[in-house]
C-alpha cells in the first residue's frame, strides 16, 4: 500500500514539472516572438527617423538658404525696413539709418518729433537746417501681424516734384491753348476802359459826369485786376503754408463767408459736420477759396426759398465735403467741361472760378467730382485726413 502511494506522487510531481517546463518553453517563445517584432518596429522607426531628420536638414538648408537670400534683398532695397516686436527695434536695414541715423536694436521705435505730416495720411516733410534745396517727404508704410510690425520707408520727394512739374506744365499748356480766350477776357474791359478813360480827357464834361465814367474805368480795371489773379491762381502750383487744421472750423468759417450771400437771396444754407477731430494738412485760404466758388456756383442756379446742403463724412484716411443744391442741376453735355478754364454759362463769370478751385483741391491731393441728383446737383470734395486722437 505504501509503495503504491509513493509511486502516485511520484507520477503527480513529475507530470508537475512538465507542465512547468511547457509553460516555461511557451513563455520564452512568446517573449522572443515579441523581441523579434520589437526589433523590427525599432529598425522601421529608426529609418523613419533616419528619413524625417534627412527632410529637417533639407528644409533648415532651404530655409537658411531663404533667409539668406531674404535678407541680401531686404540690405540691398533702397526703402528702409525695419522689423518691431511690441513697437520694439529687431532687426533693420542700412536704407532705415539713411532716414533714422541712430537706430539701435533693441530700442523703442518712434517717428521723430521733426518730422511734420504732410497732406497725406502717412506721409511725412522733414525740413533741413541747411537749406530747403536739401527738404524731403517720405512714406511710410505700416504692416501689422499680432505683435509684430514691419515699417517701411522710402523718399517719395522726387515722385512728388515730377507730379508738381507735370501739373504745372498741364497748366501751362492749358493756358497756352488757349491765348485766343485770354485776348478776349482782357480785350472787352481793357477797350471798355480806354472808352471811359478817353471820355475823362474831354474838357467840357461836367464833374458829375466825371466822376459817374472815372468810377466806370474804376471798375473795369478792378476786373482786369481780378482776371489776372485768376489767371495766376489758376497756374500757380502746390501750397505753400501747411498747416494741420480742424475740418469743422474750416467749413464754419467758409459758412460765415458765403452766409451774407445766401440771406441777401434767401436760400437756406445748412451745414451738418461729422467728427470734430477730423484735421486737414492744408494752406486755408486757397481751399476755403475752392469750397467758396463752389457753393456760389450752387447759390447762383438756386432761387428764394430753396435750400444748399454742406455736409462732410469720412474714413479714416479720407474725408469728403459735399455740396448739394436744389437747382435745375447740370446739363450733361456741360458735366465734364465745367471744370475747364475760362468755361462759364454766365454772362458775367471768368471762366475760372471752378478750375481754380479743382486746382485747389488737387494740390491738396484731393478729389472733386459733379453729378446730378434727383432734385438738383451735387459736388463731392474728397480730401486726405487725419483723426486726431483725443
Amino acid at each position: 500500500m505504501n509503495n503504491s502511494s509513493d509511486n502516485t506522487l511520484s507520477l503527480d510531481s513529475n507530470t508537475t514539472n512538465l507542465g512547468e517546463i511547457a509553460s516555461k518553453s511557451i513563455n520564452i517563445d512568446a517573449l522572443q516572438s515579441a523581441f523579434t517584432l520589437f526589433y523590427e518596429e525599432s529598425k522601421k522607426l529608426e529609418a523613419q527617423q533616419t528619413e524625417l531628420q534627412s527632410k529637417i536638414d533639407l528644409l533648415s538648408t532651404e530655409l537658411s538658404e531663404s533667409n539668406q537670400r531674404i535678407t541680401a534683398l531686404i540690405k540691398s532695397m533702397p526703402a528702409g525696413v525695419i522689423l518691431l516686436e511690441n513697437q520694439i527695434v529687431k532687426i533693420f536695414n542700412p536704407s532705415a539709418l539713411q532716414f533714422f541715423p541712430f537706430l539701435k536694436s533693441e530700442q523703442l521705435f518712434a517717428i521723430p518729433k521733426y518730422w511734420k505730416e504732410s497732406i497725406t495720411s502717412g506721409e511725412y516733410f522733414i525740413e533741413s537746417e541747411e537749406s530747403s534745396t536739401f527738404n524731403r517727404t517720405v512714406q511710410v508704410i505700416k504692416i501689422e501681424e499680432d505683435f509684430r510690425t514691419i515699417i517701411q520707408i522710402q523718399d517719395i520727394t522726387h515722385n512728388i516734384l515730377n507730379l508738381q512739374k507735370s501739373q504745372q506744365e498741364s497748366r501751362l499748356a492749358a493756358m497756352g491753348k488757349m491765348t485766343a480766350s485770354i485776348a478776349h477776357q482782357i480785350r472787352t474791359p481793357l477797350a471798355t476802359a480806354l472808352i471811359y478813360s478817353s471820355h475823362l480827357c474831354d474838357l467840357d464834361l461836367d464833374e458829375s459826369t466825371k466822376i459817374s465814367f472815372a468810377q466806370r474805368l474804376r471798375k473795369q480795371l478792378l476786373d482786369l485786376e481780378k482776371l489776372s489773379k485768376e489767371m495766376l491762381q489758376f497756374v500757380a502750383n502746390r501750397p505753400q503754408k501747411l498747416e494741420l487744421i480742424s475740418l469743422s472750423d474750416l467749413i464754419l468759417e467758409t459758412k460765415l463767408v458765403i452766409q451774407p450771400l445766401c440771406d441777401q437771396k434767401r436760400v437756406q444754407l445748412n451745414t451738418q459736420l461729422c467728427d470734430a477731430s477730423i484735421k486737414i494738412s492744408a494752406e486755408k485760404l486757397p481751399l476755403m477759396n475752392a469750397f467758396i466758388a463752389i457753393l456760389e456756383n450752387a447759390l447762383e442756379v438756386s432761387t428764394s426759398d430753396q435750400k444748399i446742403e454742406f455736409f462732410t463724412q469720412s474714413d479714416k484716411q479720407r474725408c469728403q465735403i459735399v455740396i448739394e443744391d436744389q437747382g435745375p442741376g447740370i446739363p450733361e453735355n456741360i458735366l465734364d467741361a465745367m471744370f475747364e478754364p475760362f468755361f462759364s454759362t454766365g454772362a458775367n463769370g471768368s471762366g475760372l472760378g471752378l478750375s481754380i478751385a479743382k486746382n485747389a483741391i488737387e494740390s491738396h491731393r484731393g478729389t472733386v467730382r459733379a453729378q446730378n441728383t434727383e432734385v438738383g446737383a451735387r459736388f463731392t470734395i474728397t480730401l486726405p485726413c487725419i483723426i486726431e486722437l483725443m
